[in-house]
């Protein structure tokens, strides 16, 4: 039986607010793609360290065409951050307006992230960068891995966040709404 207001209107019950916990898991989520950024803006200011590994792979460009693809791979590291910021920005609302679809999605994300990172720090340990490097062809450094274990550290605590028992309390009881009783944050 629905209730009524006293002049006899269908009264929606009472949304839950989401719990704090889900509210910084969200700030994290954001959190960590920024960090992501920053390390790429990093990594991409050193035009002429990407000149150089670009001239030291493929010794027979032109100038020109160095200097286009060194351009082409700034524009689209930035545009794909840019892409990767929306994404979690979309996701981390949907999460925080109860949907459990999005909690998932973040949690596969956030733990393949993890896992990679884990094992890329596993491997350079046994291997050392020198042979990770030659291995995959590239110039990874001690600040790209740094700043790939800051963003798992933060995947991770948005992870347990997500899952903390508050906001468990919350999916469950968003449970079996519909789409027009969702949650604003």
């Amino acid at each position: 039986m629905s209730q009524v207001d006293a002049f006899g209107r269908p009264v929606e019950p009472k949304t839950p607010t989401p719990p704090r916990w889900l509210l910084l898991a969200r700030r994290l989520w954001v959190a960590g793609v920024l960090v992501g950024f920053a390390g790429s803006f990093v990594r991409l200011s050193d035009r002429s360290a990407l000149v150089a590994n670009l001239r030291q792979q493929a010794p027979e460009l032109r100038q020109d065409q160095v200097d286009s693809a060194v351009t082409s791979t700034i524009a689209s590291s930035l545009m794909m951050s840019a892409l990767s910021l929306l994404v979690y920005v979309m996701l981390s609302t949907r999460m925080v307006q109860g949907r459990n679809w999005a909690r998932i999605v973040l949690t596969v994300l956030g733990g393949l992230n993890a896992l990679g990172t884990a094992m890329l720090s596993l491997l350079i340990g046994a291997l050392g960068f020198d042979m990770i490097n030659r291995l995959a062809g590239g110039t990874l450094t001690g600040v790209d891995i740094a700043f790939s274990v800051v963003i798992m550290f933060v995947d991770l605590a948005a992870i347990v966040l997500m899952f903390h028992p508050e906001s468990n309390a919350y999916f469950h009881e968003l449970r079996g709404r519909g789409p027009k009783q969702a949650v604003r944050p």
